[in-house]
């Protein structure tokens, strides 16, 4: 069995780990990589006008973090969100090996969750 491409994950529910930094004040870059292919080769996973792929590095204290979030749409005002650790900048390759695994981890990590009574709580706007 390959081993994994990534360090760790974290299924972080409707918190988005890019605003988190934002929100923090944590440095960081988003990379401007072409990621269309994701979409294209896995269109029963993520869906191109809804679910979200975003990658980039956090830099502090002199050392560098690599990440890749995906934003997955489950109800009309809920995403959940997963961010992937990499030790060095994600290819698409791997990143379509990481796609292939989230309906997997989607599964564990919602079982028990009753989505449309957790959208009936959130209020406003919608959550990204």
């Amino acid at each position: 069995m390959p081993s994994k491409p990534y360090i760790d994950y974290r299924f972080l529910g409707v918190h988005s780990f890019t605003d988190t930094l934002k929100e923090e004040g944590v440095e960081h870059r988003i990379f401007d990589d072409d990621l269309s292919s994701l979409y294209e080769k896995n269109p029963e996973i993520l869906r191109k006008d809804e679910d979200t792929v975003t990658s980039g590095i956090v830099i502090r204290d002199g050392g560098m973090l690599f990440f890749t979030q995906f934003g997955l749409k489950l109800t009309k005002s809920y995403w959940a969100h997963y961010v992937f650790i990499f030790n060095h900048h994600p290819a698409v390759e791997e990143l379509a090996a990481v796609t292939a695994e989230l309906p997997d981890l989607a599964e564990r990590d919602l079982e028990g969750v009753d989505l449309s009574a957790l959208a009936d709580t959130i209020s406003g706007d919608t959550i990204h």
